[in-house]
């Protein structure tokens, strides 16, 4: 039961990124779902530590740091030493980066806008329940 609940979650995220990857490519844009992801938390944050980054994005500090390096080279985002510890950086976006940030998150909106048109609202909030729920017990283990 548990391999088929994990497959099930994995299915999941996965038909979820390729819609999104789909809509991307729709309106031209050259986006990987893992750089729209550090977006995301950018959009949020004036600037922030690589590795709050990294811990809030669950992603590894050698996996994130490749992304920051591509997407700065892109022009999406830049990073400067943090004042208070020169070994940190801090990664912020650039002007290109939050314009296409904000045309992409109005694509990711609609996309959630339609299928939250197809779905039971109240199925979803007992799903997001226990996922809650699922991932505490995971922590324990």
């Amino acid at each position: 039961m548990m391999q088929s609940f994990v497959q099930a979650i994995l299915k999941t995220q996965s038909s979820y990124r390729q819609i999104i990857q789909r809509r991307m490519r729709e309106h031209n844009i050259n986006l990987t779902f893992e750089m729209l992801h550090i977006m995301r938390f950018l959009a949020k944050n004036e600037k922030i530590n690589q590795q709050e980054l990294a811990n809030t994005t669950f992603k590894d500090k050698s996996s994130l740091s490749y992304l920051i390096k591509n997407m700065e080279k892109r022009g999406f985002v830049i990073r400067e030493e943090d004042d208070r510890d020169k070994r940190s950086k801090l990664v912020m976006l650039t002007n290109d980066g939050r314009e296409l940030y904000e045309q992409v998150r109005i694509i990711v909106e609609d996309v959630y806008s339609s299928i939250e048109r197809e779905v039971n609202l109240d199925h979803m909030k007992l799903c997001i329940n226990y996922m809650d729920e699922f991932n505490e017990i995971i922590k324990e283990n």
